[in-house]
Parts: structure tokens; C-alpha cells; sequence
């Protein structure tokens, strides 16, 4: 067999292993099925206890003992959390009925509050709050049963930066101490990712409604414990902070 004819014979097997393929329902084309769309979303985040590790490591006059656990432990109230995306509807299924959808976004959370929270498993008073911004690329995939469906549910997931900025103040209840007398502070960027699960309602060609519920984790941040007197370093902490948000949102379909 020359070798034109070998080459004729591959690509027909591989059309034919495409087609069949297609055929069942692992991967079914269709240009017209692509789409560009943006979003915006808010709604709430609730932000799990943070709970910092370390080792006390005391700089100079810093109240502390060498070789101690700097364990502290911080609670936050619920926030505000909001985004925007803008992606790309990807022109197939796969399996009969998941369309997957492309997102590049940005989301944030600002001033969750600290109201309580521990050091050493100690009672203390605890003040602060928390932020941050993430940078995320997503993959959701709709489920698609019907070409009339107005309610598609999704799910998926994704991975990106976060950019945190945390303070929590405290002091002893001992009587004497009445401001903070030490501060964790958190501020930096890590690696985070996100779950995802949501409905969309279709209510036109163009608008899309959706709500979604959401798991993020990030990890490996860097903290510090420092004395408030003098700003004196007392021990490294290292946290994996996460939380869940629930949001509402409207996508505009180009």
C-alpha cells in the first residue's frame, strides 16, 4: 500500500471514529451554538473562622515565649460580594446535554468584620475586618435537555489569585488592657480556587437571570503577629482561608 493510500485510509477511519463519536453524544459541534456573553453578580459572602498557625518567635522586649504556639483564631461577619465576567459559550456539548461556558472574572469582598475570636484558646476581644479580590478563570457547564428550556442549571468550577487584606486586633479581658495590644495582619496574593452551582433563566435571547452558590479556598497566605506597642514582630502565621457566597446576576448574551 503506497503511502497516499495509507493516508486516505487513516483519515477516513478518522472521520468515521469521529463521527461515531459524535454519534454518541460524547462530543456533538455545533458552530451556531458558540457565544461571547458578560455578567455581573452580588450578593453575599459568608466567610469561614479563620484559624492562624504558628510559632511565637518574639523580637526584643515582645511579650512572648520562644518556641510557644501563636494560635489565633478570628471570626467575621457576613459581607458584601460582587463581580463582573465576560466569557465565551464553547460550540459543543459533550455527553448529549453539557455545554460548557468559559469565564475570565473579577470578584470582591469587602469589610467582613471581625466579632470574635481567640488567641491560644484564651478570651480576648477582637476587632478587624477583611477583604479581598480575586482573579479567576471558570468553566461551567449548563445542562441542556431541551432546545424551549428555560431553566438551565450549571455547575463547575475554577482556579486564579487572590489578593487578601486582613487585620485582627485583640487584647486580653484581664482588666488591664483596654486597646489591642497585638495584631495578626494578612496581606498578600495566593492561589485559590472555586466550586460552583447555579441555575439561569432564560428570559430572552440577549438577558439571561442567574443564581449561583459558590465554595472558595485559598492557600497558603502569610501572616504576621506583631506587638501593637512598638510594632515589635512576635511570630509568623500561616492560614487557608474560605468561604461561601450566594449571588443573583444578570448575563448580557452577544
Amino acid at each position: 500500500m503506497n503511502n497516499s493510500l495509507k493516508a486516505s485510509v487513516v483519515a477516513i477511519v478518522a472521520t468515521l471514529g469521529l463521527s461515531s463519536s459524535a454519534q454518541a453524544g460524547i462530543f456533538d459541534f455545533d458552530p451556531a451554538e458558540g457565544s461571547f456573553f458578560a455578567s455581573g453578580f452580588g450578593g453575599i459572602a459568608i466567610p469561614s473562622d479563620a484559624d492562624f498557625e504558628g510559632v511565637q518567635a518574639p523580637v526584643g522586649d515582645v511579650p512572648g515565649v520562644a518556641g510557644d504556639p501563636a494560635n489565633v483564631e478570628a471570626s467575621f461577619d457576613n459581607s458584601f460580594y460582587y463581580g463582573g465576567s465576560v466569557g465565551a459559550r464553547l460550540p459543543f456539548k459533550y455527553w448529549t446535554y453539557f455545554q460548557p461556558r468559559v469565564e475570565l472574572e473579577i470578584s470582591r469582598f469587602d469589610s467582613g468584620d471581625v466579632n470574635g475570636g481567640s488567641f491560644n484558646g484564651g478570651t480576648q476581644t477582637f476587632s478587624g475586618s477583611q477583604s479581598a479580590t480575586f482573579y479567576l478563570i471558570t468553566n461551567n457547564s449548563d445542562i441542556i435537555w431541551s432546545e424551549d428550556q428555560r431553566i438551565v442549571p450549571y455547575f463547575g468550577g475554577g482556579l486564579g489569585i487572590a489578593d487578601y487584606d486582613a487585620t485582627i486586633d485583640y487584647f486580653p479581658n484581664n482588666g488591664v488592657a483596654t486597646s489591642p495590644t497585638f495584631q495578626a495582619t494578612n496581606t498578600g496574593s495566593a492561589f485559590t480556587t472555586v466550586s460552583t452551582l447555579g441555575a439561569t433563566l432564560k428570559t430572552n435571547s440577549r438577558f439571561d437571570i442567574f443564581v449561583e452558590g459558590r465554595y472558595l479556598k485559598t492557600y497558603g497566605l502569610d501572616a504576621e503577629r506583631r506587638f501593637v506597642a512598638d510594632d515589635g514582630f512576635s511570630a509568623s502565621l500561616d492560614d487557608d482561608p474560605d468561604g461561601f457566597t450566594f449571588t443573583g446576576g444578570i448575563r448580557l448574551n452577544f
